[in-house]
C-alpha cells in the first residue's frame, strides 16, 4: 500500500474517529440534557401551576374570590382564553417546547382545561402504541406523581405520531390531576440540528480531505497533525487553542476551516449545555424551596441558597458531611435516628416520600417545621444516594392554628363555641363520673338589641361572658351557644343543692348593674339546668334537657329551672302552640276583652284597656304569658297586634256611635311592633279606616324601648303628630334612665301592679309608688295604678293624688258584648265604691 494511501487512510482515520467520537459525545450529552432539563421543565411548570392553585385556594377560603373564578383564572394563566369554538390557544410563554403544553384532568379522566378536548372524557382513549394514556396518567398522579410516556399526534401535524412525555401530579386543594406534556423531537431538537450540521461537517470534511491529500500529500502532514492534536483536546473539552491557520486555499486548507467549523459548533453546542445547566441552577436558586443532594450515607453532596438560608449552614461547610445530623430532629429537639429517615427509607425502597410535617433545627439551634419530599437518585438504574426539597411551614402552621381556633371559638366572646362544644363535649363526659349542664340566657336581649341596636347587644354578651368567666373555676367549661344563649359544663357536680347555689352566684354577679357606654342597664340572666348522668348519656341529650328546663324557667318567670321528666312534653306542648299560633287568626280563635279604667275622682269610666286572648280549639283558654312569648319570638306579634289595634278601634267607635263619645281605648305595641319601619303607616290607617278621632287612642309602650332615644323619640313625636296619646306600662320595672321623661312627648305612666299588690303592707312599694306619683306629678304627667284590687290600696293611692285606677276592684276585663250590656251597671259599681 502506497505511502499515500496510508496518510489517506491515516488522515480519514483521524478525521473521520475523533470527529465522530465529538459528535457522539457531543450529541449524547446534549439529548441528555436537553432531555434531562425538559422533564424538570414538566415537573416545574406542573409545580409553579400547583402553587398557583394553593394561593388561589387560600383567596377562596378567605371569601375573596369564588370557586369557578379561581378555576378560570388558572385555566388562562397556563393555557388562555376559550374561543367561541369552546378551544384554549397553546400558552406561548411556558418552555415547553413548539407544541408543549399544560392540560387538568380529574381522576374520572374528564379534561378540566386543554386546548381542544376540554369537558371530554378521554379514559378509555388509547394510543397508536397501544398506552391507556389517561389511565396511565391517573396511576402515576394517584401515587405521588410520574411521567408518562406515549405516542401522540403533533398538534401542528396531526398525521404525525411522535413519542410525548406527560409529567402529573395531583394538587391537593381541588385534587385536580395537572399534566404537562411536550414532544421529545421538541426536547432535542437542537442536538439533531448539532448532528446533522456535525456528519453533514465531516462527511463534506472527509471527501475534500481525500482529494486534497491525494493530490497535496506532503502539504497535508502539517495542518493534519494539528487537527489531530486539536482534535484531541476537543474530545476532552478543551476549546483553549487558537484556531488553526489554513496556509494555502488547497485540500488542507479546505479541512483546517472545516475543522475550525466543526470545532466551534462543537464549541457553540457545549455552550448551549452549560446555559442549560445555569438555567437549571438559577431554578434550583430562586425556586422558593430548600434543595438538599445526599449520598447513600448521608452526606451532603449538594444545598440550593434557599436551603443555606433556611438552616442558616453553608454548603462548603457541610460537604461531605451527614447533614441529617446537624439538622434533623424530633418536636422535642432530640435527635432523629438516620435509620429512620425518610431519606434512607426512600433509598432503601426505591421510592419517594412525601412528609406532611417534621422538624428541622438551624445552625443557631432554633427548631422549625417543615414539609419535604424525599425521592432516591438514580445514576445509570443504581441508587447513588437521595434528593430532598423543602419548605418551612412555620407561617402555614400559624394560619392553620389561627384558623382552627376561629372555627372552634366564637369571635365576639373569644369563648369556644357550639362547634367546639358538639366535638368535645362527649370526649368530656367520659373524663367524669357527673357532670352539670346549665344554659344561660339573657333575659329581654331581643329588647335591648331592638331599642339600642346590635352595638349595644354586642357589647352586653361581651360583659356576661366576662362575668360569667369570672364566677367559674378555672376547671369549669364556659362557652356561647348562639345568640344570647351561653353554657357552663361543671365536672364532678352532680347534687342539685350545690348547683343551685352556685346559679345563685352567677346570677347575683351578673344581674349586678351594667355600664354599657353611657347607659347603666339592668341585665339578668335564667339558668335551665340538666346532670349527668341522672338526666342523659350524651351530650346532645344533656344541652336539649338543659334547654327544655331553661324554656321552664322562661315560662314559669323564675331564675333557675332543673329538668324534669316531665318537660318532654311540655316542649312538644309548646312546639304544638307554635304550630296552631299561625292559625289563629284566620281560625277566629283571637279575641279581645276589655279592662276599665276609672277616674276616682270624678267616679266615671274615662277608658278601657284592650286585653288579647286565645281560647284554643282544642287546649281552649291559653295564658296570654304562654302563647305572647310565641308570637314575639316567631314574629307573629307583628300581624297580630295590627289586627287587635284595627279590632279595638273598630269596637270603640260602635261605642261611640251609641252614645259612649268620651270614651278612649288602650292598645299595647310589642317591641316589634314598635321598632317596625311601617308602624306609623299603620296606626294612621287603621284611625282612617275605623274613623276613630286620634284623641281616644292611646298606645301604651314600655320603658325598655325608651333606650335607644333617637328613634324613640322620632316615632311617639310622629304618633303624636297623628293626635294619638302616648302612656309606659309598667313604670318602674325596666330602664333604668329617667331622662327620656323629660325629653319625649309622654302622656301617662302606668305603675305596675307588682308594686300595688302589697303597697298598704310594704314600705319599699309605698316609697316607690310615692316617689312615681311625686315625680310624675312635677313633671305635669298623668298615672294610672293597674292591679288595684281592695279598697285599701284605692285609698292609699287617692290619698297620694293617683287619679286613675283600674283592677277587679272595678270589673275584671270583660268581653265586648258583656261591656255593652253591663255598663249601667259598671257605672253605678264605680259611683258606689
Amino acid at each position: 500500500m502506497s505511502i499515500r494511501s496510508k496518510l489517506i487512510i491515516m488522515s480519514l482515520v483521524f478525521l473521520s474517529i475523533p470527529s465522530l467520537l465529538i459528535g457522539i459525545i457531543g450529541y449524547q450529552s446534549s439529548t441528555n440534557s436537553l432531555n434531562t432539563l425538559g422533564s424538570e421543565g414538566l415537573q416545574t411548570n406542573v409545580r409553579l401551576t400547583i402553587e398557583m392553585i394553593e394561593l388561589l385556594d387560600k383567596q377562596v377560603q378567605a371569601g375573596t374570590i369564588s370557586l369557578e373564578d379561581a378555576q378560570e383564572e388558572v385555566k388562562r394563566a397556563i393555557l388562555g382564553e376559550k374561543d367561541e369554538n369552546g378551544h384554549r390557544p397553546i400558552n406561548s410563554r411556558l418552555n415547553l417546547g413548539e407544541d408543549g403544553f399544560i392540560f387538568i384532568i380529574n381522576s374520572a379522566g374528564v379534561e378540566l382545561a386543554h386546548p381542544n378536548f376540554e369537558g371530554v372524557n378521554v379514559w378509555d382513549v388509547i394510543t397508536t402504541d397501544g398506552v391507556y394514556s389517561t389511565k396511565e396518567i391517573v396511576k402515576v398522579a394517584d401515587n405521588g406523581g410520574g411521567f408518562v410516556i406515549y405516542e401522540w399526534p403533533l398538534p401542528s401535524n396531526p398525521d404525525l405520531n411522535v413519542p410525548k412525555i406527560t409529567y402529573a401530579e395531583k394538587e391537593p386543594h381541588w385534587n385536580w390531576i395537572v399534566c404537562a406534556g411536550a414532544y421529545l423531537p421538541d426536547f432535542n431538537a437542537g442536538a439533531n440540528q448539532l448532528l446533522y450540521v456535525l456528519l453533514i461537517t465531516i462527511g463534506i470534511s472527509m471527501l475534500i480531505g481525500v482529494a486534497i491529500i491525494f493530490w497535496f500529500s506532503r502539504r497535508l502532514t502539517k495542518p493534519i497533525l494539528q487537527v489531530a492534536q486539536q482534535a484531541k483536546f476537543i474530545a476532552s473539552g478543551n476549546y483553549t487553542d487558537e484556531t488553526i491557520e489554513a496556509t494555502s486555499k488547497d485540500e488542507t486548507g479546505e479541512l483546517v476551516l472545516n475543522f475550525n467549523i466543526m470545532k466551534e459548533n462543537q464549541k457553540k453546542a457545549e455552550d448551549l449545555i452549560r446555559q442549560n445547566e445555569a438555567f437549571l441552577q438559577s431554578v434550583t436558586t430562586y425556586m422558593g424551596e430548600g434543595i438538599i443532594v445526599m449520598d447513600t450515607e448521608g452526606r451532603l453532596t449538594f444545598m440550593n441558597p434557599v436551603a443555606e438560608q433556611l438552616l442558616g449552614w453553608l454548603e462548603e461547610d457541610c460537604l461531605n458531611q451527614n447533614i441529617h445530623d446537624f439538622i434533623h430532629r424530633h418536636e422535642d429537639g432530640t435527635p432523629f435516628p438516620y435509620k429512620d429517615c425518610p431519606s434512607k427509607k426512600a433509598q432503601e425502597k426505591k421510592k419517594e416520600y412525601r412528609i406532611a410535617e417534621d422538624w428541622f433545627m438551624n445552625k443557631n439551634g432554633k427548631l422549625f417545621p417543615v414539609s419535604y419530599v424525599t425521592s432516591p437518585l438514580f445514576e445509570n438504574d443504581k441508587v447513588t444516594g437521595s434528593i430532598m426539597v423543602f419548605r418551612d411551614i412555620s407561617k402555614q402552621k400559624e394560619d392553620n392554628q389561627r384558623i382552627e381556633y376561629m372555627a372552634f371559638h366564637d369571635e365576639l366572646t373569644q369563648l369556644p363555641n357550639l362547634r367546639y362544644l358538639k366535638e368535645k363535649m362527649d370526649q368530656e363526659i367520659l373524663k367524669h363520673q357527673s357532670l352539670a349542664f346549665l344554659i344561660i340566657d339573657i333575659d329581654r336581649f331581643k329588647h335591648f338589641n331592638e331599642a339600642l341596636g346590635h352595638g349595644y347587644g354586642d357589647l352586653i354578651l361581651q360583659l356576661v361572658a366576662r362575668r360569667l368567666k369570672e364566677q367559674v373555676p378555672s376547671h369549669v367549661f364556659v362557652g356561647r351557644l348562639t345568640g344570647d344563649e351561653f353554657v357552663i359544663i361543671y365536672p364532678e357536680m352532680d347534687q342539685e343543692d350545690e348547683l343551685m347555689a352556685f346559679c345563685k352566684q352567677i346570677q347575683d354577679h351578673v344581674n349586678e348593674p351594667m355600664q354599657v357606654k353611657h347607659l347603666l342597664l339592668n341585665v339578668s340572666v335564667t339558668i335551665g339546668g340538666s346532670l349527668y348522668p341522672h338526666h342523659g348519656e350524651g351530650g346532645e341529650e344533656l344541652l336539649r334537657h338543659a334547654n327544655m328546663a331553661l324554656m321552664e324557667a322562661v315560662q314559669q318567670q323564675v331564675p333557675f329551672q332543673m329538668y324534669k321528666p316531665s318537660m318532654d312534653g311540655k316542649a312538644l306542648d309548646r312546639l304544638v302552640l307554635e304550630n296552631d299560633l299561625y292559625y289563629a287568626l284566620q281560625k277566629n280563635e283571637l279575641h279581645l276583652v276589655y279592662q276599665p279604667q276609672i277616674d276616682i275622682v270624678s267616679r266615671k269610666i274615662q277608658g278601657l284597656e284592650v286585653l288579647l286572648r286565645w281560647h284554643h280549639s282544642k287546649y281552649g283558654f291559653i295564658s296570654p304569658a304562654q302563647f305572647i312569648p310565641i308570637a314575639e319570638s316567631t314574629g307573629l306579634i307583628i300581624p297580630i297586634g295590627e289586627w287587635v289595634l284595627r279590632t279595638a278601634c273598630q269596637q270603640l267607635k260602635e261605642w261611640h256611635d251609641s252614645g259612649l263619645s268620651d270614651l278612649s281605648v288602650a292598645v299595647n305595641l310589642s317591641s316589634r311592633q314598635f321598632f317596625s319601619q311601617d308602624l306609623i303607616d299603620t296606626v294612621k290607617g287603621v284611625l282612617l279606616e275605623t274613623n276613630l278621632p286620634p284623641k281616644n287612642l292611646e298606645l301604651e309602650i314600655t320603658e325598655s324601648m325608651m333606650m335607644d332615644m333617637e328613634y324613640a323619640s322620632k316615632t311617639l313625636q310622629d304618633l303624636k303628630a297623628l293626635g294619638c296619646n302616648i302612656a309606659i306600662d309598667d313604670f318602674g320595672t325596666g330602664y333604668s334612665s329617667l331622662s327620656y321623661l323629660k325629653y319625649l312627648p309622654i302622656d301617662r305612666l302606668k305603675i305596675d301592679r307588682s308594686f300595688i299588690m302589697d303597697l298598704t303592707e310594704n314600705e319599699q312599694d309605698d316609697a316607690i309608688v310615692t316617689t312615681i306619683l311625686s315625680m310624675a306629678h312635677h313633671l305635669e304627667l298623668d298615672v294610672i295604678a293597674e292591679g288595684v284590687e281592695s279598697l285599701e290600696q284605692r285609698d292609699f293611692l287617692k290619698k297620694k293624688e293617683c287619679t286613675h285606677v283600674q283592677g277587679y276592684l272595678y270589673s275584671p276585663p270583660l268581653s265586648p258584648e258583656a261591656i255593652s250590656q253591663q255598663w249601667e251597671q259598671l257605672l253605678q259599681k264605680v259611683k258606689s265604691i
